[in-house]
């Protein structure tokens, strides 16, 4: 047979040493999901892309590549079956793009060099693995000693897995396809039809209508009190149906070891802080940094117990939120609202470091009442440490003087032996609750 024209004769050639061209897999394209914006005014949801895997069938045909001008595919690569972490990969930065570019509230940052603790601050961690893969890689340069530039197209599904971290469990799973073609031939181009796949498919998880009522709280969720200019007062309203407990000169002694029964750990995320009870049906304080916009977070208790609670108030300025558990027969704790003496014992109770040490006591000495532009704090040389945060500070008598907010730091970013304590009586006002019968 005679050849009607010299690229019909070089095609054939180029499949002579193969015995037979090689086919390409079938890759077909994917509709773009419809991705809405929020509406106005909706509380997002912190998320989190935590891991990222890849594992295909054993044996199953995931890529053809091609090395010539005509792109006919000369190999082809399989799955061995084994799940590779892609915690590291740039396909992370790809979903945080994503999901940034579309309105979501993204905590972690997968650029950085080392552990970022945002990373643990989202209420919901996101998980995927690359199931399927099908890759049609071409070299067309590659015949003519250029090997870099390279093009194709590809489809991919991913499973994705959604864990909240208050309710402690997989609260969604969901399956997407995307699809990714690069045209003209670059360097790099191989990766960058990864990258383009994996965004579509990313793309149709926040898409997903299920998936978008986890993450977008109804407007209004929670009452957060007015941030005011400097010098500015209002009038707040009353959380009246919070009914503390106000230590008087009659007041009995509360032993130590039984503050530490009305001491709860936070869980946030993969973090925690502490908070603690101040009435028997459920209310119970801790910092607004320990929480920051979460809707619920889960609380433990001395004995091991834990229970999902609600964020009903919340002030950042003064570094104050009010969390709400639907119990009843909790033991709160009796509030002083004067003014700790200079010199007086006090006794911060948490978490320092690590859930592990629930329940820590430490003790420090009371130094005296400072000015800062977020309002008045106690200083203390009381020991406290990274998960003390919102926790209790109990006088001699076992009565709440405060909630530990921070240690104090030296100019060159050292901790200091000083802790900032939050005066109770200042907590309540600013979150408008009342002191009196």
């Amino acid at each position: 047979m005679r050849c009607r024209s010299i690229l019909v004769c070089l095609l054939l050639l180029s499949c002579l040493p193969l015995a037979g061209c090689m086919k390409k897999l079938r890759v077909d394209p994917v509709p773009e999901p419809d991705l809405q914006s929020f509406e106005l005014g909706a509380k997002i949801r912190a998320i989190s892309i935590q891991k990222l895997t890849q594992k295909s069938r054993r044996g199953e045909v995931t890529t053809t590549v091609a090395y010539d001008t005509f792109c006919v595919p000369q190999k082809v690569g399989a799955s061995d079956g084994v799940r590779y972490d892609l915690r590291d990969d740039e396909l992370l930065e790809v979903f945080n793009d994503e999901a940034t570019n579309n309105g979501f509230r993204v905590t972690g940052n997968p650029r950085t060099l080392f552990d970022d603790p945002g990373r643990s601050r989202a209420e919901l961690w996101i998980g995927g693995n690359i199931s399927e893969l099908r890759r049609n890689i071409c070299f067309p340069l590659a015949d003519w000693g250029n090997p870099l530039p390279s093009k194709g197209e590809a489809n991919m599904v991913v499973d994705w897995e959604v864990y909240s971290t208050v309710d402690r469990q997989v609260v969604l799973r969901r399956t997407t396809t995307g699809y990714g073609k690069l045209d003209s031939a670059m360097d790099g181009g191989s990766a960058e039809v990864l990258r383009i796949t994996f965004a579509h498919a990313a793309r149709g998880l926040l898409a997903d209508e299920e998936f978008r009522k986890l993450v977008a709280m109804p407007d209004g969720s929670a009452y957060m009190t007015p941030q005011l200019t400097q010098g500015q007062e209002a009038a707040r309203p009353m959380l009246a149906d919070v009914r503390v407990q106000v230590a008087g000169p009659d007041t009995p002694r509360v032993p130590l070891d039984s503050v530490r029964n009305s001491a709860v750990l936070v869980q946030v995320g993969g973090g925690h802080g502490s908070g603690f009870v101040i009435t028997g049906d459920g209310y119970m304080l801790t910092n607004y940094h320990v929480v920051e916009e979460a809707e619920r977070v889960r609380v433990r208790f001395q004995n091991g117990a834990s229970v999902v609670v609600r964020v009903v108030a919340r002030d950042q300025r003064r570094d104050v939120a009010l969390l709400k558990a639907d119990m009843e027969g909790l033991r709160p704790l009796y509030l002083q609202l004067t003014d700790v003496a200079t010199g007086d014992e006090v006794f911060p109770v948490g978490a320092p470091g690590d859930e592990f040490f629930q329940g820590s006591i430490s003790r420090g000495i009371a130094s005296g009442y400072r000015m800062y532009t977020q309002g008045r704090l106690l200083q203390s040389d009381a020991y406290i440490f990274g998960g003390n945060s919102g926790g209790p500070v109990v006088d001699k008598n076992g009565h709440l003087v405060g909630l530990s907010v921070s240690t104090g730091l030296s100019n060159s970013g050292e901790d200091m032996d000083v802790t900032n304590i939050i005066p109770i009586a200042d907590a309540l006002k600013k979150l408008g609750i009342p002191t009196t019968p």
